[in-house]
């Protein structure tokens, strides 16, 4: 249980910026590779790696010397058969294909509406079509194009393209901002082996475009009549045309600043691949708590010590500890803000007896902030002499210079004053004394108040804050 509260309290902004960090990377890795050969080469990998760190920490040292053996090797083997992924994905991540890419255009509606009405009457033609509309993704490094062609996107010149006469039937046309601007163009095959039989060459090379782009196919199926538009790896099979009309401008016209768009895109942010999304999370932890962890770290301190519960009638004589020094662990996040005032000392005095008493402290003393622990306290033993007190009433003898005139007197308020203190120590006292004070200003100036005295140290007189009397002349009546 301390472990996980480590782990709660270790968990800083930092912390879970670089976690986040690394799960992003680890979502892109695994959408990329997700429905091909490479996914279950992955996850082999990945169990390999739990094996690994089972075995250390189950202290299995051969298996695990002979992982950390063949771990660089591994390496090479990884870098050498995913050679074509990783450089088709560092292609994608990279920043100049963001810069350069710009916003996605937006197809007229004209084109669409072109688009489906080619594609209807292909379908009861029992005509094959594969149409690519490029979107934010240049496609010139994945698609091998077949023939330039510049021409207006309309029905009767789709038709034309791919009818079976047609030279360009065979392969895809690509349409450009709004233009058809290459025919008969071939395109990279998928390897996802869980594709179905019953999809033929058409789709897989759909499927082939969409993994390395974010391009749109359209397919039209030669044997089935059956339309279908790919995206992302999908395939999305349409029966009724104004269904496949409004995929199209779903997928292709843009949905501007609405509202509902906004509220659309936030929502399939958290919740499309969400099961992708939290396996990326869990490894991400995960491979934190093995490479970093609750990192603990150290900090000297020195804190107030709470003296509580004195027993009534009893004070603390001599010389006594009112701080001690005290070594702090805990993670770095819970140490940053550590302050004197954040960790005390209590002391019980309610077991105390007359004489020297002995306390131990512990952490069990110590009142500190959650996430942090004592490693050591200095010094741990504390010795205190505890003497019994009393109150007694003394007389204020009042201290002046000068000559009193005749028939008038010095008066006090008040007369007299109770000394609190060690019962010791009030025997030697007799009375309690003013400070000096001029019988002229008194004259002058009327009534003063003055501090008051007690001796020895260690006494004290109770009920006045500060110490003071008032201290005037009174004259008689002649």
């Amino acid at each position: 249980m301390q472990y996980f509260r480590d782990i709660l309290y270790s968990v800083s902004a930092t912390n879970a910026l670089d976690m986040l960090i690394i799960a992003c990377l680890i979502y892109f890795i695994l959408k990329w590779f997700r429905g091909t050969r490479a996914w279950q080469i992955l996850a082999t990998l990945g169990g390999l790696g739990v094996f690994y760190l089972a075995s250390s920490r189950l202290g299995l040292v051969l298996t695990s010397v002979l992982f950390q053996y063949l771990s660089a090797a591994i390496i090479i083997v990884l870098v050498i058969v995913f050679q074509p992924e990783i450089r088709e994905m560092l292609e994608r991540a990279s920043p100049i294909r963001y810069l350069s890419g710009g916003r996605p255009h937006v197809v007229q509606p004209d084109v669409i509406e072109e688009t489906v009405k080619a594609v209807v009457e292909m379908t009861r033609l029992r005509m094959g079509a594969l149409i690519v509309f490029q979107r934010s993704d240049r496609l010139r490094n994945i698609l091998l194009k077949g023939r330039e062609f510049d021409g207006l996107v309309s029905a009767e010149t789709l038709l034309m393209i791919f009818q079976k006469g047609s030279p360009l039937h065979d392969g895809a046309v690509l349409i450009k901002d709004d233009r058809i601007k290459a025919a008969s163009c071939i395109l990279p095959l998928s390897s996802e082996e869980g594709l179905s039989s019953r999809y033929g060459t058409r789709h897989r090379a759909a499927v082939g475009l969409t993994e390395h782009s974010d391009a749109l196919c359209v397919v039209v199926s030669e044997e089935r009549g059956e339309v279908s538009i790919v995206t992302g790896r999908e395939i999305t099979n349409y029966r009724k045309k104004t269904d496949f009309h409004l995929a199209l401008e779903r997928e292709l016209v843009s949905v501007g600043n609405s509202r509902e768009g906004s509220s659309a895109g936030l929502k399939g942010l958290f919740l499309a691949n969400a099961r992708l999304k939290l396996l990326a999370m869990c490894s991400a932890v995960a491979l934190w708590l093995v490479f970093v962890g609750p990192q603990s770290s150290e900090v000297g301190i020195t804190v107030p010590i709470q003296y509580t519960n004195p027993p009534p009638g009893m004070e603390i004589t001599g010389k006594w500890m009112d701080r001690i020094d005290v070594r702090a662990r805990g993670s770095e996040a819970s140490l940053a803000n550590l302050k004197p005032e954040s960790i005390r000392a209590v002391v019980d005095l309610s077991g105390a007896v007359t004489g020297l008493n002995f306390f131990r402290i512990s952490s069990k003393n110590l009142q500190v902030p959650p996430g942090v622990t004592i490693a050591q306290i200095r010094p741990s033993d504390l010795h205190l002499r505890i003497e019994a007190t009393a109150g007694v009433k003394f007389k204020v003898v009042p201290s002046v210079t000068g000559v009193i005139p005749e028939k008038a007197r010095i008066v006090v308020n008040p007369v007299e004053v109770q000394v609190k203190g060690l019962e010791n120590d009030l025997k030697q006292v007799q009375s309690v004394v003013t400070e000096p004070v001029k019988v002229s200003e008194l004259l002058e100036k009327g009534p003063r108040k003055v501090p008051v005295s007690v001796q020895p140290e260690g006494l004290r007189i109770d009920w006045m804050d500060p110490m003071q009397v008032t201290v005037s002349i009174e004259r008689s009546d002649p």
